[in-house]
């Protein structure tokens, strides 16, 4: 499939020909129908190597909606088809701001840091 990955510390990103991934346990593939491109994303693009810790190449793209594709072992919740959007941060959820539902703004936040940022693939893809 194409996806536009970030190849290379202050370089643009590359459109490029990688394998569809499998969704692991408890994960679901999502066939993506839009992908917002957005200032975080120039961000990474723009940084200075070791400045961030991440490593390239992944595939870029953490605002995004599209259908359950597959679902990977136990994952529960959702069906082939459904339609889904993506939620970036991943709150702690005991912090102040998390138990009145602003897990964006998040004291602690949790890991993993959201695909398309943190080095693993995001959402820029077929």
């Amino acid at each position: 499939m194409k996806a536009f990955q970030f190849v290379k510390w202050q370089q643009p990103g590359q459109l490029r020909q990688v394998p569809v991934p499998e969704p692991g346990p408890g994960e679901v593939l999502i066939r993506v129908g839009g992908a917002g491109a957005c200032h975080s994303d120039l961000h990474v693009m723009s940084a200075p190597a070791g400045s961030m810790p991440m490593s390239p190449p992944f595939t870029l793209g953490h605002e995004n909606a599209g259908w359950v594709e597959k679902m990977g072992q136990g994952a529960t919740g959702f069906a082939p088809g459904d339609p889904v959007i993506v939620y970036g941060p991943w709150g702690c959820g005991l912090c102040m701001n998390c138990r009145q539902g602003m897990e964006n703004y998040c004291q602690a936040p949790g890991k993993p840091i959201p695909g398309g940022l943190g080095g693993t693939d995001g959402g820029m893809a077929e």
